[in-house]
């Protein structure tokens, strides 16, 4: 056993899963039983992605599918070492329906991205200039009220500022739960560094992505290790030791950055950090305490 903890604030593998019907223990997903397994604890969200090629009722119908695979076939593995949460990436699957929010609540729903791609009922994403809509404030109001914390990756960066300021009429904090600098690589799928001091003041989290193209412009240089540790390097420039965790978009993602193979590999990760002088409490808190901190107290 490897004496590290994960705690990782986004994946697809539940998507994946239910596509290939795939069990857990299997040697094709980037997360797998095995791989997890020799880890002192992994702790996971498990996103349910909203497909914009599917309407809106659709997604909600294949939401319900995807829960059920996630209930049948990684649920049955939870244990002290292996603790697994649900999450939605995309609000799309709500279409106009707010009641739907009670759904997921009643599901155990720990998160909701509120936009992937373009728009949706909720607002527009990061490749728009959208804001949130009228329905959006009153889903994210709602999500509020509910405890179900809104997620701004993938938002566009007025509906970002818009969820800070009415996340900060409740008190509730926001995440962006896999996004990275934009100030290390310039890509509206990142943080600006005000977008990133404004989730640190609401006491929320940022984790780490590991696409390529959003480490590294990738027709000048390859994405590497070396590529995910300048962006943790920025973040914790801006004061982020409690903010920054990792959300590593496994298999959400085709190509994995040099140097890693999956969940696998954090253990290099971890040692590649201690090699730069990061101390073991800072590691912990980056890759464990940090998000496991946050979702205990939400």
């Amino acid at each position: 056993m490897i004496f590290i903890k994960i705690f990782d604030t986004h994946c697809d593998t539940a998507y994946e899963l239910h596509k290939k019907r795939l069990p857990f223990d299997n040697d094709i997903t980037h997360i797998t039983k095995k791989q997890i397994d020799k880890y002192e604890i992994y702790e996971q969200l498990f996103a349910v992605w909203s497909n914009p090629k599917r309407t809106d009722d659709e997604n909600w119908e294949h939401y319900k599918q995807v829960k059920k695979h996630f209930e049948e076939y990684l649920l049955p593995h939870k244990s002290e070492k292996f603790i697994p949460h649900l999450s939605v990436e995309g609000g799309a699957l709500l279409g106009k329906h707010l009641s739907r929010l009670d759904t997921l609540k009643a599901d155990n729903v720990r998160m909701m991205t509120l936009v992937w791609k373009d728009e949706c009922e909720i607002g527009g994403a990061h490749n728009t200039n959208k804001g949130l809509t009228p329905f959006g404030k009153d889903v994210l109001r709602k999500m509020c009220g509910l405890g179900i914390i809104p997620d701004v990756s993938h938002a566009s960066d007025k509906m970002s500022y818009e969820t800070f300021e009415t996340a900060s009429e409740y008190g509730m904090p926001v995440c962006a739960s896999h996004s990275n600098s934009r100030k290390i690589r310039e890509h509206t799928r990142n943080m600006t560094d005000d977008m990133f001091l404004k989730i640190k003041n609401t006491n929320g989290l940022v984790g780490i992505n590991f696409c390529c193209d959003f480490l590294e412009d990738t027709e000048i240089k390859p994405a590497g290790i070396s590529s995910i540790i300048r962006h943790i390097e920025h973040f914790m420039s801006l004061g982020g030791q409690k903010t920054v965790c990792l959300g590593c978009d496994f298999d959400g993602i085709t190509a994995l950055p040099n140097g890693i193979e999956g969940v696998k590999s954090h253990n290099i990760l971890y040692d590649e950090l201690k090699k730069l002088n990061y101390s073991e409490s800072l590691i912990e808190d980056i890759f464990y305490n940090n998000a496991h901190g946050f979702f205990e107290k939400h």
